[in-house]
């Protein structure tokens, strides 16, 4: 059995969450690209002419 020390322990779980929060981001950061792209095609299309 394998034992990590408390301190270990406590950096690990920051560093899962900060990758988390990264990979988070680059998604959402892709999502709102798209929704931009998405609005400005709709107001492309709704002008006259």
């Amino acid at each position: 059995m394998i034992a990590l020390p408390l301190a270990e322990i406590a950096t690990l779980g920051t560093q899962v969450a900060a990758h988390g929060a990264i990979r988070i981001a680059e998604f959402a950061g892709d999502e709102v690209f798209e929704m931009l792209i998405g609005i400005a095609i709709l107001v492309y299309e709704a002008q006259p002419g």
